[in-house]
C-alpha cells in the first residue's frame, strides 16, 4: 500500500474494509455467544428484571439472584419488590409466591426450547427453534438476535447483549407486547452449584395450583 499506482488499490481496499468491519464484528458476537454456551454447565449471578408496556412505560421492576445448571435446571429468587422463588428440576417448575402463600406447579415439556432461557439452558435445542444472527455492535456491546422459526411461537424474537464475551442481558417481547429485559451481574461460569437447589418441597399450609 504505497505510491500512486498502489493508491488505486488502497482506496477501494479501505472502503471495503470499512464496509466489512461492522459485519465482521457482528459475526464475532455470534461466535462469542456460541463459545460461551458451548461448554456451559452452570451459571450463577444476580439479576434485575424490567417489564415495559407497548408504550415504553416501566410496569414492573424486580431483582434477585439465580442459578442455572444444564440441562434445564434453574432457580430464580426474587427479593424485590416481592418475595418469589421459581425452581425447575428440568421436568417440573414450581413458582412460590411468598406473600400470597401460594405455589403454582407446571410441567416444562417441549415448550422450554421456545423460551428465552433455553438459549443458555439448551442452546442446541434452541437453535432448532430459533435462527440466530448477529446484529451490528454498538460500542463495546455486541448483540445476538434469535428469531423464532415457527410463526405461532410464544416468543417471536430474543436479543442477547454481550459485553466482554459474556451475556449481560436478555430481552424479549411477550404475547401481551410487553418488552421484558433480564440484566445479569456478578456472573460465575461453571462453578459448583448444590444439586439440592433444584429440588423444591412445597411448604405446609400453602395453596397449590397445578397447570
Amino acid at each position: 500500500m504505497n505510491l500512486r499506482r498502489q493508491l488505486c488499490f488502497v482506496a477501494p481496499a479501505i472502503v471495503l474494509s470499512l464496509a466489512l468491519a461492522p459485519h465482521a464484528q457482528a459475526q464475532d458476537a455470534l461466535s462469542e455467544f456460541r463459545a460461551f454456551t458451548k461448554d456451559l454447565s452452570s451459571l450463577t449471578g444476580a439479576f434485575t428484571q424490567e417489564v415495559r408496556d407497548k408504550n415504553g412505560r416501566v410496569t414492573r421492576s424486580s431483582s434477585g439472584n439465580f442459578s442455572i445448571v444444564r440441562p434445564g435446571k434453574f432457580r430464580f429468587i426474587y427479593d424485590k419488590p416481592y418475595k418469589q422463588t421459581i425452581v425447575s428440576d428440568g421436568v417440573t417448575v414450581w413458582l412460590h409466591d411468598h406473600d400470597l402463600n401460594q405455589v403454582t406447579i407446571r410441567k416444562i415439556g417441549e415448550a422450554l426450547a421456545e423460551q428465552p432461557l433455553a438459549l443458555l439452558l439448551d442452546p442446541q435445542s434452541a437453535e432448532k427453534q430459533f435462527e440466530l444472527k448477529a446484529a451490528p455492535p454498538q460500542g463495546s456491546i455486541k448483540t445476538v438476535v434469535a428469531t423464532a422459526k415457527k410463526k405461532d411461537a410464544s416468543v417471536s424474537e430474543i436479543a442477547v447483549a454481550l459485553v466482554s464475551a459474556q451475556p449481560s442481558e436478555i430481552a424479549w417481547r411477550d404475547s401481551w407486547q410487553n418488552v421484558n429485559t433480564l440484566r445479569f451481574a456478578s456472573l460465575a461460569r461453571n462453578g459448583k452449584v448444590d444439586a439440592e437447589a433444584f429440588n423444591f418441597v412445597v411448604p405446609k399450609g400453602v395453596d397449590v395450583l397445578k397447570q
